[in-house]
């Protein structure tokens, strides 16, 4: 399987993992891969590790995020999306189909460009794991933790809690000790960053636009995520949406992927392939 890291003009760092010569079940399509808050494009490795072998995937790391430079000191939605089309075009991807797969306040993040930027982007399908629904709590709550970094020279204080209490019944040690460490490797400001763009999330009104969004989309929950409830949350997302498909998986949290990686490869894989039988 052929792959290729680099970043962008921006200091955006990605991966292009792609099948081997002849094994495309469809050159024309790109998967993209984009995660959560305080995580990096490494989330979704295990899923999208097995889907190149039939589909090209693009994972990115958000500005601020991981491997990716920091290039101002707030984010919004919009700027994010900004990023994503810029990547795109540098890699030469910005002509093919492409499905948008993301996590938690990237699952927000696909709902805006479906809304306000569809016009830049190809897109067929939507793939939304334990999507962030902007509720008004919510800005409270990330600028409480953008408050609590306040002279932070690390993120330990979440790497130290998160790893067991967004997780699921299920999730062994090990798989907490690669949630603490993607934590870990985040700075201050680049954490802050991206709390604000899912601050500004609640600008955007995307409650009352869910409706625009007509590409086939698949939500994946998990029973036990706290973090992205699907009760006043995720639930709004699937009511708004008018083609929606949704699994949930048990005894999981608010990193699936992580603590679900078979499971999660088998229902995007099985959506994408019924995706394409019903466009023939």
């Amino acid at each position: 399987m052929p792959s290729l890291s680099d970043y962008s003009s921006k200091g955006q760092f990605y991966t292009i993992l792609s099948p081997e010569d002849g094994q495309s079940k469809k050159d024309n399509l790109v998967i993209v891969f984009l995660h959560g808050l305080g995580s990096s494009s490494s989330f979704h490795y295990p899923v999208a590790v097995k889907l190149a072998n039939e589909y090209t995937c693009l994972l990115l790391d958000h500005e601020g995020a991981a491997n990716s430079k920091l290039n101002r000191s707030t984010l919004t939605l919009e700027d994010l999306s900004s990023n994503l089309e810029d990547v795109l075009k540098e890699t030469g991807l910005d002509k093919k189909e492409i499905i948008l797969a993301g996590h938690s306040m990237s699952g927000m993040l696909i709902n805006y460009i479906n809304i306000y930027d569809s016009d830049k982007f190809n897109i067929v399908a939507n793939v939304l794991i334990c999507p962030v629904h902007p509720v008004p709590q919510a800005s409270d709550i990330f600028q409480k933790r953008i408050d609590s970094l306040e002279g932070a020279k690390s993120l330990s204080q979440f790497a130290n809690s998160l790893p067991s209490a967004a997780t699921g019944s299920k999730c062994d040690n090990l798989k907490k000790a690669f949630i603490r460490q993607l934590i870990l490797s985040q700075t201050v400001d680049g954490y802050v960053a991206n709390c604000r763009a899912i601050i500004s999330g609640g600008t955007y009104d995307l409650a009352n636009k869910y409706s625009l969004i007509k590409k086939p989309t698949l939500i994946i929950c998990g029973e036990e995520d706290k973090t992205s409830p699907w009760k006043g949350g995720v639930e709004i997302i699937d009511k708004g949406i008018q083609n929606t498909r949704v699994a949930e998986i048990s005894g999981v949290g608010h990193w699936l992927v992580i603590e679900a990686p078979e499971e999660t490869f088998k229902i995007v894989s099985e959506f994408i392939k019924e995706f394409f039988t019903e466009q023939k």
